[in-house]
């Protein structure tokens, strides 16, 4: 049975743009002259990204949280993250969220760095240049109160927030959330502290730094980090890729963030927009680099359908910054969640190319 469409495009209007602003013209261009309800006006609109002025929005919120801190906080400094920064996101109100980094310390791969300088063959190809930037990292004294650092710029955060504005929840470990109202915005701050391995030293890039996220505990002996994250790196390779291909990247990532949230099974769908940035990244550029949006409705479809048919497919699929696996739980399991949210989001593609199929079909017999 066909979707009512008509529902689920006054959703999406509503979702993406809540203000009903104008759209701008090449946003008005994209969908061109393709029926203006229904199935394929749905597809379009979602893969199109949120009109420009509620990102600019979203950062004009971020940035003010961010000047608050600035102004009362010294050894920080603060980078956005997240979808807003690759333009993959599909609400108007969209979060933001942006790192608030501990200057005082960081924290590096002394293993990996230490087995590239003691290997012959791994350190053969570098420069001395790059050999002493590798060496000197490990001749550093190294530092002990890094978490008790982490723990101090939390608490400074929570307190010149919650002073600030009427609305922040310090609840959570990982973040605070502020909630704005001009502009009407929630917010999420995350502290953490830089993480150098041993390939941001070889090749002297910002984008592969990465960093390490600070989870507070009930008590500073609960406190702890997260493993190693890098979404510099990430940002990056979705961005670059994505312009090699004319956009048709981030269209097909937020045709199944969409999918997903409109599904009658969003609850039971536990795929993420990190992991649906891996499934669309690792699909080859030549296999959609000159498709419509129809046709990138069948490229996802394949792609998906090869990860939950082939396990080697499915166990092989990385992060877009190529260091964690996606179907595979910290222990080296697989994750049967996420295989089995591969199923239901095949389900719900399924759906809409029947339904492609029906409205194709009606066209034809009234020609």
């Amino acid at each position: 049975m066909q979707k009512n469409y008509s529902v689920l495009l006054d959703r999406l209007n509503s979702r993406m743009n809540p203000d009903r602003i104008i759209v701008n013209k090449s946003f008005s261009e994209e969908i061109g002259r393709i029926p203006q309800s229904g199935i394929f006006l749905y597809i379009k609109k979602a893969m199109l990204g949120v009109e420009p002025e509620y990102t600019q929005k979203s950062l004009e919120a971020g940035g003010k949280v961010i000047e608050q801190l600035k102004n009362a906080l010294e050894n920080v400094s603060f980078r956005f993250q997240g979808s807003v920064m690759t333009n993959t996101h599909i609400k108007g109100y969209s979060d933001i969220d942006f790192l608030t980094i501990c200057e005082k310390f960081y924290t590096y791969d002394r293993k990996g760095i230490s087995e590239i300088l003691n290997s012959f063959e791994k350190s053969f190809s570098l420069n001395n240049s790059q050999k002493y930037r590798l060496s000197s990292v490990l001749e550093g004294p190294g530092y002990s109160q890094g978490t008790s650092d982490l723990r101090k710029l939390r608490l400074d955060c929570e307190q010149i927030l919650s002073d600030t504005y009427k609305y922040t929840n310090t609840s959570k470990p990982k973040s605070i959330k502020v909630s704005l109202t001009n502009p009407q915005r929630e917010v999420d701050v995350v502290i953490a502290n830089w993480y150098k391995n041993a390939n941001f030293y070889i090749k002297d890039d910002e984008t592969l730094l990465g960093i390490k996220v600070f989870v507070k505990g009930d008590s500073p002996g609960q406190d702890k980090e997260l493993a190693p994250d890098f979404p510099f790196l990430s940002i990056a390779r979705i961005n670059g890729k994505d312009s090699e291909v004319n956009g048709r990247l981030k269209k097909m990532i937020r045709f199944l963030k969409t999918l997903k949230y409109d599904s009658d099974f969003t609850n039971n769908i536990k795929l993420t927009s990190f992991d649906f940035n891996a499934i669309c990244y690792e699909i080859d550029a030549s296999k959609y680099r000159d498709k419509d949006y129809l046709d990138l409705v069948i490229v996802v479809y394949n792609q998906l359908k090869s990860l939950a048919n082939n396990p080697i497919h499915r166990n092989s699929l990385m992060s877009v910054d190529g260091y964690e696996p996606i179907f595979k739980n910290p222990d080296g399991s697989e994750n049967t969640e996420k295989v089995q949210s591969l199923k239901i989001i095949i389900t719900e593609i399924e759906s809409v190319m029947s339904d492609i199929n029906e409205e194709t079909l009606k066209a034809k017999l009234l020609v």
